[in-house]
């Protein structure tokens, strides 16, 4: 039998790629030498041919991990690959977008160096820094990425315009607030307001009024995007989401695994939350936070241990 035909057929069902052929060229390669030197010793070639194959051994594993290479490598460059989703064109605004917000910054530092005031040096900086973030908005929910596909411009728009008009209202609350501090009231006009207010949480309910028809409606508006909004993941997401969601139900559906889990689990977060109180007590609430922190992670590694540990179905 011919020894390229041979080791032809033992990578049949796999994909030909660079690596593969050169495995297969310097397979053929070893067989035929070790053909040619059992036939000198005087064995037949048929059986010569028989003892050099058997030599070989399982070659399937290595088959499979070059196979597998190639799948990752086509799954990279087909779903995963920056390139394939980000255009020249897009990637010049994302900057731009980036630089606008970024002048914002400078000019509000330029400004409060020369002036030292507040509401010129917020009221400098939120023009570019609203026009920034709404920009970056709209690029970002109409980019199509390795998982979901772009969302539709038109519902895109209504995201920008909760977004923009979400982050002009956070401007304007401290612009009122200082604008309403530095403008000073009288005491007759403090009066007029009642004797439970002073100049300073007088600014502070301006501030918040000002704030509330700008920041409700666009919270208002972005909750009733999200809870509408279709699914844009891609075939493969999906089955990934779902293949992740079967080993869930497997995991907690064996009682004495999910026992175990909780019982782990129970035990974390009352120490999470005696090391808070101890914490608090002891250093203060700056930095007691930090026992939930570790808790999550704990729980989070504690959950990869016990689905490691299972075998899947």
């Amino acid at each position: 039998m011919d020894t390229k035909q041979y080791v032809d057929g033992l990578f049949l069902n796999y994909e030909e790629t660079d690596v593969l052929s050169d495995f297969k060229e310097e397979l053929k390669s070893n067989l035929d030498d070790r053909i040619t030197n059992l036939t000198a010793k005087g064995m037949d070639e048929k059986a010569a041919f028989g003892k050099a194959t058997a030599e070989l051994g399982d070659i399937s594993a290595l088959a499979d991990e070059i196979s597998l290479q190639k799948k990752q490598e086509v799954f990279e460059d087909m779903y995963m690959g920056v390139r394939k989703y980000l255009t020249p064109k897009r990637t010049i605004v994302y900057v731009l977008g980036g630089v606008m917000i970024c002048m914002g910054l400078i000019v509000a530092a330029i400004t409060w160096l020369t002036t030292e005031l507040g509401v010129a040096t917020l009221g400098s900086a939120m023009v570019f820094c609203v026009a920034g973030v709404m920009l970056l908005t709209f690029l970002g929910f109409t980019q199509e990425t390795a998982s979901k596909y772009p969302m539709p411009r038109k519902r895109t728009i209504f995201y920008t315009l909760s977004v923009g008009v979400f982050t002009f209202g956070l401007f304007c609350m401290p612009l009122t607030y200082l604008s309403v501090a530095g403008a000073g009231l009288s005491t007759a006009e403090l009066a007029a307001h009642g004797a439970i207010f002073s100049a300073g949480n007088l600014s502070l309910m301006t501030a918040v009024s000002t704030m509330i028809p700008f920041i409700v409606p666009s919270v208002a508006l972005f909750v009733f995007l999200v809870l509408t909004e279709k699914d844009r993941r891609k075939p493969w997401a999906v089955k990934h989401a779902n293949e992740y969601m079967r080993q869930e139900a497997a995991f907690f559906a064996d009682p004495a695994q999910a026992t175990r889990f909780g019982l782990v689990s129970g035990a974390i977060w009352i120490a999470a939350i005696a090391l808070f109180i101890i914490l608090t007590i002891h250093i203060g609430i700056l930095y007691s936070w930090l026992a939930f922190a570790g808790a999550i992670v704990m729980q989070l590694l504690i959950q990869a241990a016990f689905m490691k540990g299972k075998k899947q179905p």
